[in-house]
């Protein structure tokens, strides 16, 4: 059989430290309902989504949430202790409002519960995500108690910007806010039972509960009460507490409590109406009274009637409770020295509680602990300098490793250790370097990372590698990243530098990928280095460099040799040697302006040419063909009616293009005479109509001229002569379609 149990109640009335306590004497499950809508906002907030848009929220359909050992996950993540923060809660209880959040988490909640008994608690569980829970409580508490435990909680973990006067009205807004908000808002179920906390202690709020768990639950069999985890409940935070491990407390403390005098564990059984101390506890007291030790009493048969006692000093603390100083707690103090020299009635005396017993009553009190407490100072100037020590593993706890060093106990959390956690228990006895991350003075012991240390372990080898790298230094790295500008290279230690694109080879290259790729190992020089560590690299400083050696040996108009390797519609790519390509360009190739390359230079032909510009900078090498003759044109005298030999080039629909003495001319189609067709390389005989060297034109005509009477009876056409006399510019566009004979 299942049984639910809902515990609903504005933010500090101790539900969440409540409930995690039912559960655990219960052995039930608890749900922290309260970390799942801060999970959300967690989410939002690394999403970059502003909390206040609503319609951002539907992410949550595609997002898993879950309670793996009691820890939250997200999406495959552990976040527990990740979304403990004022501003993730605040987030919280924005986001809970939205109808879209509520609904999937209270959707996953339900299904967290079926077929199992479960404690959840929230502001909206009795009410709304079960209704039908078997028991329903309502855990209320004034303004200023919650706000003082708020305060209290923040003070000692050290984070607490607030006064106490802000606080209660954090707290006023908080509830505000939750009892306003249009869905589910925070109300008490008709059928909910109110517990009021203010002046109750956690076990009597605790007591309560499974009492109203007993009475309706007399006839479940599958909830028993754990007597045993029922007395080791310790007082908490009551709200928000840190999700940690369970305070440590040395083996040498422990036992000294267990020795305490048979009449403080006697007079430890008088119940006050006083503030519950905790273990390792800072306190202030004044000395009230200083006992002198007595001695065991025997009867005649030597019997023990009253056991020896030693000497202690009677401690008031401020807080009304009372307790119990013995000598060996106390440092300093040679063993032929009493209390009464140490302690005089009216003295205030700073005290570590090293024994609570839980009835209440006289508690045991420590001043070595205070100063080990003081003394853990030190390690804050450790933590401030980066440095590391060598602790050995004492055990392996639920939530990481404890260690020991210099006396003091060190908590190495599971997320710290480079381990895998099923290795853990295979570390006990073992030493490891590890770092102290904080001083934890209320629990006095030291966190520590082993993950710290290993980063600045590597951090102290990396500046001692960067410190040996100089200028010229040649490495054999490894390509680690490729990005669209260079290759970030590993020269060892972690210690990275650039390879920028353009000092990977001395040819130009686009993408680096297809030179290099992760992983593969390469040669580097070093060319730069600046005081914030930045290393460049060059790889072609490394490498021959085929164009410096060329052009140093090269000069403008020597003649050179190469092979046509590519041609486009700028000009031909010419191999010069297997590294060196030229370049010929298309107003190089020939000295007639509209010849094709084509019909000049054929590919993977051999080409020679003329160096015409050396440019190392640009690694550019460009050629001329046509230097290596005269310019035609300028050599060639021709004239209007001359008889030249032409060949023919191409034929188009407009004419045919054709070669004669060097040069390239145009025989219109209209001046074609009697013959009709014609072929490439075919050779045929015409007459120059027009001849210009300066522009490069030279037109011919085959066509026969009319007899002279016939061309006296035609009268010109003044558009014709007008056209006559712009022959020279528009070329063959006209002026050849027509024969000038006709008009002498």
């Amino acid at each position: 059989m299942s049984f639910k149990i809902a515990i609903d109640g504005p933010a500090g009335a101790g539900k969440s430290t409540i409930a995690k306590a039912i559960a655990k004497i219960l052995n039930i499950e608890y749900l922290d309902t309260g970390a799942m809508y801060r999970a959300v906002a967690f989410k939002a907030i690394q999403l970059g989504i502003d909390l206040h848009d609503e319609e951002k929220f539907s992410f949550v359909n595609d997002t898993e949430i879950d309670f793996i050992n009691g820890r939250l996950h997200l999406d495959g993540n552990d976040i527990n202790d990740l979304i403990r923060t004022k501003e993730i809660g605040d987030g919280a209880s924005l986001v809970s409002t939205y109808r879209v959040v509520r609904e999937k988490l209270v959707s996953e909640q339900r299904k967290m519960s079926e077929a199992k008994s479960v404690i959840l608690d929230g502001r909206d569980i009795g009410t709304v995500v079960f209704p039908n829970a078997e028991l329903k409580i309502y855990l209320i508490a004034s303004v200023e108690v919650r706000a003082e435990r708020r305060f209290k909680e923040r003070e000692e973990k050290g984070n607490n910007p607030f006064t106490m006067e802000e606080t209660i009205e954090e707290i006023k807004a908080r509830d505000l806010q939750d009892s306003t908000r249009a869905i589910s808002p925070l109300k008490k179920a008709a059928d909910a039972v109110e517990v009021d906390t203010s002046n109750m202690s956690i076990d009597a709020v605790i007591q309560e509960i499974v009492r109203l768990v007993t009475e309706r639950g007399l006839k479940m069999e599958d909830v028993k009460i754990d007597v045993k985890n029922e007395e080791k409940v310790e007082e908490s935070t009551l709200e928000n507490e840190e999700n940690v491990e369970e305070a440590q407390t040395s083996e040498d403390v422990q036992e000294e409590a267990q020795e305490a005098p048979a009449e403080a564990e006697q007079e430890a059984q008088e119940e006050k109406a006083l503030p519950t101390l905790k273990e390792l506890q800072l306190v202030e007291g004044t000395v009230k009274e200083t006992i002198p030790a007595e001695s065991e009493k025997k009867d005649k048969e030597g019997n023990v009637v009253k056991k020896a006692k030693e000497a202690r000093v009677l401690i008031q603390l401020d807080d009304g409770n009372e307790g119990y100083l013995f000598k060996k707690d106390v440092p300093g103090i040679n063993s032929d020295e009493d209390l009464f020299d140490e302690f005089i009635e009216g003295d205030r005396v700073r005290l570590i509680v090293k024994k609570v017993y839980n009835d209440g009553g006289k508690v045991i009190l420590s001043a070595s602990l205070v100063e080990k407490r003081d003394n853990l100072s030190k390690f804050e100037e450790v933590i401030k300098n980066h440095g590391t020590f060598k602790a050995k593993v004492v055990k392996a706890i639920q939530v990481g490793l404890i260690l020991e060093y210099d006396g003091y106990s060190c908590l190495l959390p599971t997320t710290q250790v480079a381990a895998n956690e099923e290795e853990l228990a295979s570390l006990v006895n073992t030493e490891m370097e590890v770092a102290p991350i904080r001083v934890d003075y209320n629990r006095i012991r030291l966190i520590v990372s082993q993950k710290v240390a290993n980063a600045i372990e590597s951090r102290a080898a990396k500046d001692e590698f960067l410190k040996k790298i100089k200028l010229n230094d040649v490495y054999e790295g490894t390509v680690k990243n490729i990005e669209s500008y260079g290759a970030f290279i590993d020269l060892g230690e972690g210690v990275e530098g650039l390879l920028h694109i353009s000092e990977v080879e001395h040819n130009r290259i686009v993408k680096i990928e297809k030179v290099l790729k992760v992983g593969d190992k390469v040669q580097v020089k070093v060319i730069k280095l600046d005081d914030e560590g930045h290393i460049g690299l060059s790889r072609k400083a490394l490498l021959p460099n085929y164009w410096k050696d060329f052009i140093d040996a090269s000069e403008v108009g020597q003649v050179v040799k190469g092979t046509a390797t590519e041609i486009n519609n700028a000009g031909v790519v010419v191999a010069l040697t297997d590294q060196i390509q030229g370049f010929l360009p298309k107003s190089e190739v020939s000295w007639n302006k509209d010849q094709a390359i084509e019909n000049v230079v054929e590919l993977n032909s051999e080409v020679e040419a003329k160096i015409i510009e050396l440019d190392l900078n640009k690694k550019r090498v460009i050629l001329s063909a046509k230097q290596m003759t005269e310019n035609p044109w300028e050599t060639l005298s021709l004239k209007a009616g001359d008889e030249i030999q032409c060949k023919v080039l191409k034929v188009t629909e407009d004419g045919v293009k054709f070669l004669s003495n060097g040069v390239t001319g145009f025989l219109p189609k209209v001046n074609y005479g009697e013959k009709t067709e014609f072929a490439e390389g075919e050779e045929f005989s015409a007459k120059v109509r027009i001849f210009d060297a300066s522009k490069n034109k030279l037109s011919v005509s085959m066509r026969e001229p009319k007899p002279r009477a016939e061309r006296e009876n035609r009268k010109p056409n003044n558009e014709v002569n007008k056209m006559l006399k712009n022959q020279d510019k528009i070329g063959s566009t006209f002026g050849d379609f027509i024969n000038l004979d006709d008009y002498k």
